[in-house]
């Protein structure tokens, strides 16, 4: 199976892009998220295309997909304990 092969690919692609994403105490977290999201669709409209010639940046923007969905959920869930 392809993605079992290129899971380092996708673990990398998880990373940069993760390390790409905007910080939640930006004051332009706004800007930023959606900068960040366009990349991220053009990268993945581009790579796609490459496909069949180049599978491995397709599989990159595949671990960039999990890290954008990993940073939604960072935003959207807050865990508070209260003593």
């Amino acid at each position: 199976m392809e993605i079992m092969k290129n899971s380092n690919i996708i673990m990398y692609g998880f990373l940069v892009w993760l390390f790409i994403a905007p910080r939640n105490n930006s004051s332009r977290y706004g800007e930023f998220f959606l900068a960040y999201m366009a990349a991220l669709l053009f990268s993945l409209v581009g790579s796609s295309e490459l496909l069949m010639v180049k599978p491995a940046a397709f599989f990159f923007t595949i671990g960039g997909v999990f890290a954008f969905v990993y940073v939604v959920m960072r935003k959207t869930i807050h865990i508070a304990i209260k003593k």
